[in-house]
């Protein structure tokens, strides 16, 4: 993950919270960044380092007795969220509902009522987080997110928290056949060309090593967190930098997001003097694109789809198909279905499903 700078209301604590990061946690509580709704400053636009993230598939543990109670939070919709604290800072219902203020200011939908937040010191939360530097980390099977209370080398913790929140929000979506959580929700994904760049070597889904910057699912959420702060440098994988359609993707994805594929069944009969059957569709998005063939026993067909660079097919009784990953090469791309006679004559059904 990438953050940048020093905000500007915890300017004077900046030289304690860098010495901080560094030493074992005290005793002592110490005090704790609260967010704010305001713009990240000019100096944090640009000036920036490069930070990592981490996104957990499994429980991530903690030590007994290491943090405060759980409180949830209601938000301004009705929606509630859980907030627990380390004890390395004092107990502040406050800042807590500061915090769950602030998430509840970013761009989101019903997913929020989900979310819980463990705020921690930041050598606990890199620890927590996997070690390597991590600032915060997203724990998918517990829909939490792990952040520091404080600013980290002058890394605001709003920009942390927008940044994590767009884990949590593609956790939430959908992008069948593949992931929305590692290739970003459908719409965004689409208009970024994941699956052109999955193809063609360039972008490597759901992985955090080597090849972190290059994760389309890191280049969701720090697109989702420069919908918000558009000014800060890009620091991932160019490709994935964010345009107009790109940020147009992301507030569909969060507000009106991708339920499933359209789908659409042609009828035809195939004989001696009907050797084939062609149909179109018109795809927008990238997906899978399923094709089934309702048909006599003795029909026996080839199925075939093809687009503007791709083809894939297959030859099939009735009652079978097959689906293939389509990347589309072109924003609305036509795609042509055909129905071959191979042996035998009937009617057919072919239904056909696509992303949309």
């Amino acid at each position: 993950m990438v953050f940048f700078g020093r905000p500007s209301w915890v300017a004077a604590a900046a030289t304690v919270a860098a010495l901080l990061l560094y030493l074992p946690l005290s005793a002592e509580a110490r005090e704790r960044d609260v967010p704010g709704e305001q713009p990240l400053p000019a100096d944090v636009a640009h000036a920036h380092s490069h930070l990592n993230d981490t996104v957990l598939s499994g429980p991530v543990a903690r030590a007994a007795g290491a943090s405060g109670p759980t409180r949830a939070y209601t938000t301004a919709d009705g929606q509630s969220v859980s907030v627990r604290v380390s004890r390395a800072y004092p107990d502040d219902i406050a800042a807590d509902r500061a915090l769950v203020d602030f998430l509840d200011s970013r761009l989101h939908g019903s997913e929020l009522g989900s979310l819980s937040v463990y705020v921690g010191a930041p050598r606990e939360i890199e620890r927590l987080c996997g070690g390597g530097g991590a600032v915060a980390c997203y724990g998918v099977a517990e829909q939490r997110m792990y952040v520091p209370g404080e600013a980290v080398h002058g890394v605001p913790v709003e920009y942390v928290l927008t940044h994590e929140y767009g884990h949590h929000l593609a956790s939430w979506r959908s992008n069948r056949p593949w992931d929305a959580l590692d290739w970003g929700p459908k719409y965004w994904s689409s208009a970024m060309r994941v699956c052109a760049g999955v193809d063609a070597g360039l972008l490597f889904p759901g992985n955090q090593g080597r090849h972190y910057l290059s994760d389309p699912g890191e280049g969701f959420a720090d697109g989702y967190a420069h919908l918000h702060y558009p000014d800060v440098p890009w620091q991932y994988n160019p490709i994935l930098r964010p345009d107009r359609a790109a940020f147009a993707a992301i507030r569909r994805d969060v507000l009106h997001p991708w339920t499933g594929p359209r789908s659409r069944t042609f009828r035809g009969r195939l004989g001696q003097g009907r050797g084939a059957r062609r149909f179109h569709i018109r795809t927008r998005l990238d997906g899978a694109v399923r094709l089934k063939l309702a048909a006599p026993a003795r029909l026996r067909a080839e199925l075939t789809v093809r687009g503007a660079g791709s083809a894939a097919g297959r030859t099939v009784r009735g009652g079978r198909g097959f689906g293939v990953e389509w990347c589309r090469h072109r924003p609305a791309e036509l795609v042509t279905v055909t129905v071959r006679r191979r042996s035998g004559v009937g009617p057919f059904r072919l239904r056909v499903s696509w992303p949309g």
